[in-house]
C-alpha cells in the first residue's frame, strides 16, 4: 500500500514513469500450454513520441526540482470546493517533501504533509495529529528491463523516466499542443493505478519555453467522481545546496506515531519539543508543530 496523496502529487509533477513488468500467472496443472500471443502494436503517434522522449530527457537531466502548488478538490456529490496551497520538493535519487495547507483554515492546523527519506514515506495529518510511516519496497533484484522499475511511482520517476515503459503502464494520447504548452491525456491501465484515478489531463510547458516539459497544470478525475485541479507554479530546478538533511522526518510532541497498515504504537511520555535541522526551505516544506 502507498499513501495516496503523496503518490498522486509526484505523478502530477511528471511521474508517468517506469514500472516493473507484470508477473505472468502460473499455468494450472494439466492445462494445455498455449504459445503466448504477442499484443497488438499500438498505433504510432510521432508527435506524441517526440514529446515523451523530450520529457524523458528533460526529467532525466534534473537533480532536484521544486514547485509551489495550488490545489482545488471538488466533491462529486455536494459540488463543494476545497482549496489548498503548498509546495513539493524532490531530489534524486529518492528524496521528496510535500505539504498542502487548507486555505480556509486560518489556524493552519488542517494540513497534510509527506516526507520521503529514501527508505520510508512519513505521512503527517494535521487534524488527526498522526505521523504514519509507510515502508518503501526494495528495488527488484537485477533491475527491470523496461527501465529501473521499483513498483513505487515516486522512486521510479526520480530514477529516470522511460517513455516506452510509460506507454506500457498508461494509455497516453496527445490532446493538443500550442506555442506554450503540450496537453497529454493519461488513462491508467493497471488495477493499482485505477484505484488512484480514472483519467487526467496534464499541461506541460512546451519544448521551446523556459521550462521545457515541466508540468504546469493537471486536471484529475477519481474513481468516486471527485476531481482535483492542480496548478504547479514558480518551478525551480537543480537548486544548489540541497542534501539528505532537508528530507529528514521529525517527530512532533504529542502526536501519535504509527506504521501504515498497523495499529498505532504506544507513545513514550514527556516527549520534548523537536528541533528541526537547519535548512534553506524556511519552514515551507516541513510539517509545523
Amino acid at each position: 500500500m502507498r499513501p495516496r496523496g503523496f503518490a498522486l502529487v509526484v505523478l502530477l509533477a511528471g511521474v508517468t514513469a517506469v514500472t516493473a513488468q507484470q508477473p505472468v500467472p502460473p499455468v494450472p496443472p494439466g492445462a494445455p500450454v498455449q504459445p503466448p500471443v504477442p499484443p497488438a502494436a499500438p498505433p504510432v503517434d510521432a508527435k506524441l513520441d517526440a514529446h515523451l522522449n523530450g520529457w524523458q530527457k528533460n526529467m532525466g537531466d534534473l537533480v532536484n526540482f521544486r514547485f509551489n502548488l495550488e490545489l482545488t478538490r471538488t466533491d462529486a456529490v455536494f459540488k463543494a470546493d476545497r482549496k489548498y496551497s503548498g509546495v513539493v520538493l524532490c531530489m534524486k535519487p529518492n528524496f521528496a517533501v510535500l505539504r498542502l495547507d487548507n486555505d480556509a483554515d486560518k489556524k493552519k492546523e488542517d494540513y497534510e504533509a509527506f516526507i520521503c527519506d529514501g527508505k520510508s514515506v512519513f505521512e503527517y495529518n494535521g487534524l488527526a495529529k498522526t505521523i504514519t510511516e509507510w515502508k518503501l519496497p526494495a528495488p527488484a533484484p537485477g533491475g527491470n528491463p523496461n527501465g529501473n522499475g521499483t513498483d513505487n511511482i515516486m522512486l521510479d520517476f526520480l530514477k529516470g523516466m522511460n517513455a516506452n515503459a510509460a506507454k506500457a503502464r498508461f494509455e497516453l494520447t496527445l490532446f493538443k499542443e500550442d506555442a506554450n504548452y503540450v496537453y497529454l491525456d493519461v488513462k491508467p491501465l493497471q488495477p493499482k493505478d485505477k484505484q488512484e484515478f480514472t483519467q487526467l489531463r496534464m499541461a506541460l510547458y512546451g519544448p521551446n519555453t523556459k521550462w521545457p516539459y515541466l508540468p504546469a497544470q493537471v486536471y484529475l478525475s477519481k474513481p468516486n467522481g471527485d476531481t482535483e485541479q492542480w496548478k504547479l507554479k514558480e518551478p525551480q530546478t537543480n537548486i544548489p545546496g540541497l542534501g539528505p538533511q532537508h528530507f529528514a522526518a521529525q517527530p512532533i510532541a504529542g502526536w501519535k506515531q504509527q506504521e501504515g497498515g498497523k495499529a498505532p504504537q504506544p507513545q513514550p511520555k514527556n516527549i520534548g519539543q523537536p528541533q528541526l535541522p537547519p535548512g534553506k526551505d524556511n519552514g515551507l516544506v516541513r510539517p509545523k508543530p
